[in-house]
């Protein structure tokens, strides 16, 4: 009975324990290299691989159909298995293709809403009331500008 619990306790002093932060790490690098994907060289080479995985599927689909000499069955599952392959390979890379495509125009965005001025961003949020205070600054400098405009003219006719 002894002996079954230092075992217990060694055993669990040699399992790790991990902590909330240490998974969320680590469940955060695994999505990151998910997202990531093939590396644009490895895209392009599947889907070449793919087409003609699927090329040489239909071509012994296709003699072994058309009856072909030397063509037998064998030809027509492997013909087979090199279609279902090859269609999975263009799948996959056409999929990954669409990712890359995907997160190369989410960085443009960001970098262009990274590099508008502070200023612009800020007279876009301006609240209601410094709005309402604008247009009565401004409409106290066009009433100031037209009473202006009146003393001249009043002035100019005195004069004359």
């Amino acid at each position: 009975m002894e002996d079954n619990k230092k075992e217990e306790l060694e055993q669990a002093e040699t399992t790790e324990v991990k902590l909330p932060e240490e998974e969320q790490k680590e469940e955060s690098e695994t999505e990151d290299s998910r997202d990531q994907g093939l590396p644009g060289t490895s895209v392009g080479l599947m889907l070449l691989a793919g087409f003609y995985l699927v090329y040489t599927g239909y071509k012994l689909c296709s003699n072994v159909l058309a009856g072909e000499e030397g063509a037998s069955w064998g030809f027509m599952v492997a013909g087979i298995a090199f279609l279902v392959i090859g269609a999975g390979m263009l799948f996959v890379s056409g999929k990954n293709l669409l990712r890359k495509n995907k997160a190369k125009k989410a960085e443009e965005v960001e970098e262009e809403s990274e590099a508008q001025p502070e200023a612009e961003k800020a007279s876009r949020q301006m609240s209601i009331a410094e709005r309402a205070r604008l247009a009565e600054s401004v409409a106290e400098k066009e009433a100031q500008e037209a009473s202006e405009k009146e003393n001249t003219d009043t002035e100019d006719s005195d004069q004359e």
